[in-house]
């Protein structure tokens, strides 16, 4: 009876490790995982660019097996829903995100770009509650409106504010903002170039920017960091221009007029530099011109050309540069130009590393639940990838500037290469060192020409 008994229960323990170690089978609700791309991809070669690097990275994600959803037990791809904003201004850019979100259903939005449309189309993923990567759109308000970030200082009235706290909880931002990179270019005048042209005297600023979102984001930090860091820098001049301007020729005089030690330009790729060649061509403003890292695309240095040569760029990311001061961003650049015949951009770099952010959440979530991949977005830790951050990580903080990350940034100085015929770009001044990495690359010098303010 013992024996029996004792057989039994080997029969049923076998029979129940047998089930344990059969195949668990795949949900039936798997599926592909939807991700929206929204981005000016018919109306502008940043959208294109962005487009481009999406395509690379989740085609590299998919041919790696995809991404495993624990639910599901089983990897599944993902699909580009694209959401055309066209040229990304506000009445453009509601309406595609509205179909990717109602109609197209997707799990997760990557992307945007200009600030203004930015502002407008994330309302869409607020009310209904989507994970969204923001990887441009610079001004802070993107993830500081709501409760969190203190409503951006404006207030729960403010004409941008949010009261939603759970719907600005989906909204995340990788990308440098403008009170990042604007604290990077006054630092840079006030300690590496005012000692060249103003050793006994404030530096003479002269700001001149497009009105709108992001342009009136960048001259409010730049005159925050100027007051709060007690810079010695008179910002001489504060002139806005309508975004539809092509001749820039009367702000540039009345520029001109105010004696600048440098201009500080906050415009397009496409807009950047028939200033600067205006200024300098046009109007006799000999003087430096720094443009800020949404310039950082190819279209920039080919429109620009030869009057670039001693000109400044801030940016996070280079991706022209041969060698790299990254490894990372080499091997990115070099299969970006075997896959489409052409260097990637900035904005590209922002949203190729956003895909595999949502592909990390969503497989630490173990769902496409939009408020459990939302949460494990929050709860980001990676080590940085194209984008160099302060700790070396990608992480999102979630005080006061909440949901952004603390990315490197440093200025270039550009320069004519003669052998190549091409304009370049050389690291000159960081305020970092990540990693112990010694970043800069070149002295900052004059542009031969130069003219310095005076009072």
């Amino acid at each position: 009876m013992l024996i029996a008994l004792v057989v039994v229960v080997i029969i049923i323990v076998s029979a129940v490790a047998a089930i344990q170690l059969m195949p668990k089978p795949v949900s039936p609700d798997a599926r592909n995982i939807k991700i929206g791309l929204v981005a000016p991809v018919s109306g502008s070669p940043i959208g294109q660019d962005m487009e481009r690097a999406a395509r690379m990275a989740v085609d590299e994600i998919n041919n790696a097996g995809g991404v495993y959803v624990s639910e599901w037990n089983t990897k599944v791809n993902i699909t580009i829903i694209v959401a055309d904003t066209i040229n990304d201004a506000p009445g453009n850019a509601v309406t595609p995100v509205t179909r990717a979100v109602e109609t197209d259903g997707v799990d997760l939005l990557i992307g945007g770009y200009g600030s203004a449309g930015t502002l407008a189309n994330e309302i869409v993923a607020i009310e209904n509650k989507v994970p969204y990567i923001i990887a441009g759109a610079s001004n802070e308000l993107v993830t500081r409106r709501g409760p969190q970030g203190n409503y951006g200082g404006f207030g729960p009235s403010g004409t941008y504010s949010i009261s939603d706290a759970e719907g600005m909880s989906y909204i995340f931002h990788y990308c440098t903002t403008t009170y990042d990179y604007s604290k990077t270019v006054v630092q840079f005048f006030a300690h590496e170039m005012k000692p060249l042209v103003a050793e006994n005297r404030d530096f003479r600023l002269a700001l001149l920017y497009r009105n709108d979102a992001f342009g009136t984001g960048v001259a409010q930090a730049t005159k925050f960091w100027i007051e709060n860091l007690s810079l010695p820098i008179t910002l001489v001049a504060d002139r806005s221009y309508e975004t539809t301007t092509t001749n820039y020729q009367t702000d540039l005089t009345a520029v001109k007029s105010t004696n600048p030690d440098a201009v500080f330009v906050v415009d397009n790729p496409d807009k950047t530099p028939l200033i600067i060649k205006q200024g300098w061509n046009d109007v006799g403003l000999k003087t430096v011109y720094i443009a800020v890292e949404n310039n950082q695309d190819p279209a920039f240095y080919t429109l620009l050309g030869q009057t670039g040569n001693g000109q400044l760029l801030e940016s996070k990311l280079d991706p022209f540069m041969s060698p790299s001061y990254l490894p990372a961003v080499q091997t990115y650049s070099e299969k970006f130009r075997q896959l489409y015949g052409v260097y990637p951009g900035m904005m590209g770099a922002d949203t190729y590393d956003a895909f595999y952010i949502a592909k990390d959440a969503i497989e630490r979530a173990g769902t496409v639940d939009k408020a459990a991949v939302r949460d494990a977005i929050e709860n980001t830790d990676l080590p940085q990838m194209l984008i160099m951050t302060e700790s070396g990580r990608i992480r999102f903080s979630t005080g006061i500037n909440y949901h952004e990350i603390s990315p490197v940034t440093f200025v270039e100085q550009l320069y004519w290469d003669t052998t190549s015929n091409t304009l370049k770009s050389r690291i000159v001044w960081s305020p970092f060192s990540p990693g112990g990495i010694t970043l800069k690359q070149a002295d900052f010098v004059l542009p031969t020409g130069y003219q310095p303010g005076s009072p």
